[in-house]
């Protein structure tokens, strides 16, 4: 086996790795406390109890998995936990995860991440992907529809990839998005509905910021993987012709995880190059893949693939950059370079291949045309009980037809309605027989349906119109399910067209 070693001179820390571990899980708890508060308040304890099952399932299958591990390795148990610190994994998984996640899928996941992520790589230090990264692509692939009753609305990046193909110009199109989504404001504090610790932006960069002075994190990798996002996505935008392009990259930054996988996944020690310059390539290079992913591949989740692709490269990215440190220096500026203008041109050529989402043609009602020589129509029962002459050329009738609650509900031994008609009052033109006027003044039929038919855009339709040479009558959108009314009120006109003839 080949080994790569830095030459001297080596910087010694003050903190051990069990306290930047310690330090590191105290600022998990306080992204996941903002998220069982969240829920609390805008979902109800149900939720709240559901997050806490989630991560006390991931604990204990972390514990247990590294237990088993430590008694068939006839390692001291209580030592070996203490070192592996299977737990920060096992808190990064739980907080990826949306909380309708089933307690089993995460509970397999979390296992895959331990076991397979960590163990069979030699343990912590050893392994090559990011575990907690590891065991979520395992629930992507395996358990996408592993979910329980706990159900939520649809998070912006699922709507942003499914409604808008993760590009759209139309302002109209725009503000509907902020609308759906709860605004800029709500998605930078997190007010939303997302994984369950992925979506406070501004908590989590309060903790980066802190993680970084405390030693804990490397603050050129969040530094240059947001930064990189927000410039690629701003090319994006501009590149596309966008006038108002600010809100892109900003919706970018607060949503699908990029916040979170920039401070407490991509500065993982072990899976992130060794040397300064290798970590700033990196985030780079993590960034272009997370905007190439989302806009050309349509998917919400483009940080962790990003994750796991560079954790693939961090080896050849060690390799390349081995020897003098100073040395170096020269060698990463050009590819950093390099990288920057390949991560602007894939934008420009990203943008050639973006559809970019309109707004969807209004589609006009449809309208049925019923006969008045209907069956059904001539099948229903009517009579004028009265005639009145309204002294200026016109009379109106007053004409009683079935309807559904007449004809159809006595066969309805539920139907809590009495089997009466329907009553119409429809005025003629004495001379014409044109119709001036059609009024229900009785609706027996089902409430809030069969007294549709008085909507004025259905009997505007009658209005004009020859009652003696009718053949037939507008069902339109206003009267959408009331077609046994619709019927009925067919039926009194039928019952004047007949007098009149």
């Amino acid at each position: 086996m080949k080994y790569t070693f830095n030459v001297s001179p080596n910087l010694r820390q003050s903190q051990s790795t069990k306290r930047i571990m310690l330090e590191l899980t105290i600022a998990l708890l306080g992204v996941y406390a903002f998220s069982l508060f969240y829920y609390q308040m805008e979902e109800g304890s149900e939720y709240t109890v559901q997050a806490l099952i989630l991560m006390a399932t991931s604990l204990i299958v972390a514990f247990v998995t590294e237990t088993i591990w430590a008694l068939c390795k006839k390692q001291n148990v209580k030592t070996y936990l203490s070192t592996s610190f299977g737990w920060t994994t096992a808190m990064i998984l739980t907080l990826m995860c949306p909380i309708s996640i089933t307690p089993y899928a995460l509970g397999i996941a979390t296992f895959f991440a331990i076991f397979v992520g960590r163990i069979l790589f030699g343990g912590f230090g050893q392994n090559i992907f990011n575990p907690a990264a590891f065991g979520r692509a395992v629930l992507f692939a395996s358990f996408a529809g592993a979910t329980t009753d706990i159900v939520t609305s649809a998070t912006p990046t699922t709507i942003m990839a499914s409604e808008y193909n993760w590009l759209t110009l139309d302002s109209s199109m725009i503000q509907s998005l902020m609308t759906k989504t709860g605004g800029l404001w709500n998605m930078f504090t997190g007010w939303y509905p997302g994984a369950l610790g992925e979506t406070s932006t501004v908590l989590i960069l309060l903790l980066g910021v802190i993680l970084a002075l405390r030693k804990v994190i490397d603050w050129r990798v969040p530094l240059i993987y947001l930064g990189s996002i927000f410039v690629l996505s701003s090319a994006i935008a501009l590149f596309a012709g966008m006038n108002d392009w600010l809100w892109y990259p900003v919706f970018h930054i607060c949503t699908g995880g990029v916040a979170f996988g920039a401070v407490f996944m991509l500065t993982d020690p072990v899976t992130s190059p060794v040397s300064a310059q290798g970590r700033c390539i990196f985030a780079l290079g993590a960034g272009i893949i997370t905007v190439l992913i989302r806009v050309l591949a349509n998917l919400p989740e483009g940080c962790l693939y990003s994750i796991l692709m560079m954790n693939m490269l961090t080896p050849a990215i060690d390799q390349a950059l081995s020897g003098k440190q100073l040395a170096m220096r020269k060698k990463t500026w050009i590819v950093l370079s390099v990288l920057s203008i390949l991560g602007i041109g894939s934008m420009a050529l990203a943008v050639q291949a973006i559809e970019p989402a309109k707004p969807k043609p209004v589609e006009k009602p449809k309208t049925v045309e019923i006969s008045m020589s209907d069956e059904y129509v001539n099948s229903l029962k009517a009579s004028i009980d009265q005639t009145k002459d309204n002294g200026d050329g016109t009379t109106t009738y007053t004409v009683t037809a079935e309807g559904f609650a007449a004809k159809e509900g006595p066969n309805y031994p539920d139907y809590n309605h009495p089997f009466e008609p329907n009553v119409f009052e429809i005025t003629i033109e004495n001379e014409t027989n044109i119709i001036k006027s059609v009024r229900p003044i009785v609706i027996k039929d089902t409430e809030y349906i069969g007294d549709k038919i008085q909507h004025e855009k259905y009997l505007n339709q009658f209005i004009g119109k020859d009652i003696t040479t009718m053949e037939q009558v507008e069902k339109n959108d206003v009267v959408s399910g009331a077609t046994f009314s619709v019927k009925s009120s067919m039926r009194a006109l039928l019952e004047v067209q007949k007098a009149l003839q």
